[in-house]
């Protein structure tokens, strides 16, 4: 879960026994496929104590479009938004259909990344699915809730599945209001590499130095 590749790929807080909230529209804002900020090797920093290091480095092309992980390229489709407070991300899949939750694909739209970029790093916060939960059951947003950690789910941890509904203005403007949305501790942390730095290699399996 905690792995870049897994993170923009597969739209990470939609995987099949995660938690994942997700918006009905993208919040209004300055939005490109692409800037400055993406582009280059990176190196996924552990976040936690004891969390495995995620064995190599990833790239992000030049245009964005492209994210290769231990040597294996596939498509990305990436869409950044800058609401004037904060800075978002959206990952689409390669076939471009939304997320959905719900019975019969009742509830559908984009999950959002908070991202800050500062110098050579950059760290990515997912939304606080639990504190969404219940503010969707209080009426404090509007949308959908439902946990996914029933019928035999292997899942030690509550899995939250949630939609908050609005269009882009109102989206904008309850990521405004409600800070605490998104998690304070961020999900991932990115530190960019030297053009020349050498690919990191994996840990060493057999024990020997």
């Amino acid at each position: 879960m905690r792995a870049l590749a897994a993170l923009l790929l597969i739209a990470m807080l939609g995987v099949s026994g995660c938690s994942t909230t997700l918006f009905e529209s993208l919040p209004t804002g300055a939005s490109t496929g692409c800037d400055p900020a993406w582009p280059g090797r990176w190196q996924p920093v552990a976040t936690e104590p004891g969390e495995r290091q995620h064995p190599g480095s990833v790239e992000v092309s030049a245009d964005c479009r492209t994210l290769t992980d231990n040597a294996k390229a596939k498509p990305l489709h990436l869409t950044l938004i800058d609401t004037g407070k904060a800075r978002y991300g959206e990952v689409r899949s390669d076939s471009g259909e939304p997320d959905c939750i719900g019975e019969g694909k009742a509830h559908c739209g984009a999950t959002l990344l908070r991202y800050e970029h500062e110098g050579d790093t950059i760290r990515l916060y997912d939304p606080d699915h639990a504190w969404v939960a219940t503010a969707i059951a209080s009426g404090k947003l509007k949308g959908h809730a439902e946990r996914g950690d029933g019928d035999g789910a292997k899942t030690s941890e509550p899995v939250y599945r949630n939609f908050i509904a609005g269009d882009g203005k109102r989206i904008a403007s309850l990521l405004r209001k409600h800070p605490e949305l998104f998690n304070r501790e961020p999900l991932v942390v990115l530190r960019r590499l030297a053009a020349d730095a050498p690919p990191a290699a994996a840990p060493s399996t057999t024990g020997e130095p």
